[in-house]
C-alpha cells in the first residue's frame, strides 16, 4: 500500500511539474481579449477592500468611466465591462468571491442578456481560455493542454502598434476603464435592432446572482435613438416588470438613450465625451444609493 502511494503521490508530482512547465513555454497571450484578464486579477487582489464594481459588456467598458466614479466618491472603482462575447456567467463566480457586502455593485449587461442571459460567443470566449492566468483565476488549469494547443495554432508576434485601432492590450487605464479611443475620431456606429419578445424575468433573476448583492443598482444600457424609437413598446413592458418586481434601476431607458453622433464606432461604445455625461448621472445614482 506504501508502495502504491508513493508511486501515485510521484506520478502526481509529474503531472503538476508538467502542467507547470507547460504554463510557462508559452507566454500568456496579450490581446485586446486578455485587457480583461488584468480587469479580474485586479479585482481579486483588492477584494478585501470597499469598492465599487462596474459589471457588463463593452457598454461598461466604453461607457462608464470608473476613474470618473472614483474621484467623485473617493471609493475603489474597478471597471470589469469588456466583451459581451465572453457572456457574463463564465466568470460570475469569481466575482462574487471578491465582494464585500458592504460594496457596490453596478450591474449593466447588453440588451442581447435580456433576451437570453446565457448567451455568449464560443470563439470570443474560447479566446480568453487561451490565457493561462485566466485559467488559474477561474480554477481551470485542467484546460492548459487545451489552451497551449489553440495558442500554438493561434500564436503571431507581437507587431507595432496601430495608433488607430483601439482594440489591443493596452487599452486600458488603471481603473478598467477603455480609453484607446479618447483620441481618436468617431467611426460612427453601426445601426441595430434588438429582439426583446422572449424576456423571461424569472429566468433573467435566476442567472444573474449580482442582483442579490445588498448594494446593487441596475443600470439599463447605452441605446440609440433610432433603436429606442423602433423598439419603444418593448422596451417599456421591460421596464414596467421590472419595477413591477422590485428590482432598484439607476433610472429609467428613456434617460439611457443617446443620438447616433454619441457613439464610437458600435451599438454600445459610447465616445469619451459621452461616456464623460453619462457617468456623471451614475455617480449621482451612486451617491442616492449610499444615502
Amino acid at each position: 500500500m506504501k508502495r502504491f502511494l508513493a508511486k501515485s503521490s510521484a506520478l502526481l508530482l509529474i503531472v503538476v511539474l508538467s502542467v507547470f512547465g507547460l504554463k510557462l513555454s508559452i507566454p500568456v497571450k496579450k490581446n485586446y481579449n486578455s485587457a480583461f484578464v488584468d480587469k479580474l486579477q485586479a479585482l481579486s487582489e483588492n477584494k478585501d477592500k470597499k469598492k465599487i464594481v462596474l459589471i457588463g459588456g463593452s457598454s461598461v467598458g466604453w461607457g462608464l468611466s470608473a476613474e470618473q466614479i472614483e474621484k467623485a466618491t473617493n471609493i475603489p472603482t474597478f471597471n470589469l465591462g469588456h466583451h459581451a462575447g465572453f457572456g457574463l456567467l463564465d466568470f460570475q463566480d469569481l466575482i462574487l468571491s471578491c465582494l464585500q457586502p458592504e460594496d457596490i455593485v453596478v450591474f449593466s449587461p447588453e440588451w442581447s442578456f435580456y433576451e437570453n442571459p446565457e448567451e455568449y460567443d464560443k470563439a470570443t470566449l474560447d479566446d480568453l481560455y487561451q490565457n493561462a492566468d485566466y485559467l488559474d483565476l477561474t480554477d481551470r488549469n485542467y484546460l492548459i493542454v487545451r489552451s497551449i494547443f489553440l495558442r500554438n495554432l493561434n500564436w503571431s508576434p507581437s507587431e507595432e502598434r496601430d495608433t488607430s485601432d483601439p482594440y489591443i492590450y493596452d487599452c486600458l487605464n488603471n481603473q478598467g476603464d477603455i480609453i484607446t479611443h479618447c483620441a481618436l475620431p468617431a467611426k460612427g456606429p453601426k445601426k441595430y435592432d434588438v429582439n426583446l419578445q422572449t424576456f423571461d424575468l424569472e429566468k433573467f433573476k435566476s442567472t444573474f446572482q449580482y442582483i442579490n448583492h445588498p448594494n446593487y443598482i441596475l443600470l439599463f444600457p447605452p441605446t440609440q435613438d433610432s433603436t429606442y424609437s423602433r423598439n419603444k413598446q418593448q422596451f417599456q413592458l421591460i421596464e414596467q416588470r421590472l419595477n413591477q418586481d422590485s428590482f432598484i434601476i439607476m433610472d429609467s431607458i428613456q434617460s439611457n438613450v443617446y443620438e447616433q453622433g454619441d457613439f464610437f464606432d458600435s451599438e454600445y461604445h459610447l465616445t469619451c465625451d459621452a461616456r464623460k455625461y453619462r457617468t456623471e448621472k451614475v455617480i449621482r445614482g451612486i451617491q442616492n444609493l449610499k444615502n
